[in-house]
């Protein structure tokens, strides 16, 4: 048995979901990093599916590739969001985004 499109499509917006919610919903900076690489492998997912099930499945590497890729920019995307959350902290003592400066 295997997951057909409309599943992985649903799973797909699921995962993306949870992911603005965090992005949205929370004042740490480190949820929202973590909610922005959920909307990342949402998308990524969606590339698979429609790799493997869409107009384009004759050839089934190209979504994949897609989601390789989409898959390291979130990575680089997070690296470079949690040495900002490390500086933040560094310098306020928190991670939460509207701490007071003073």
């Amino acid at each position: 048995m295997s997951a057909g499109l409309n599943l992985l499509l649903v799973a797909s917006a699921a995962l993306f979901a949870v992911g603005a919610f965090g992005a949205v919903a929370r004042r740490s900076a480190v949820v929202m990093l973590i909610g922005t690489q959920f909307m990342f492998m949402a998308g990524a997912l969606a590339f698979v599916a429609f790799a493997r099930f869409g107009l384009g499945a004759e050839h089934g590497s190209a979504g994949a590739a897609t989601a390789l890729f989409a898959g390291a920019v979130a990575v680089a995307e997070l690296a470079v969001g949690l040495v900002m959350a490390a500086v933040i902290y560094r310098e306020h003592r928190s991670f939460a985004l509207d701490a007071d400066r003073g």
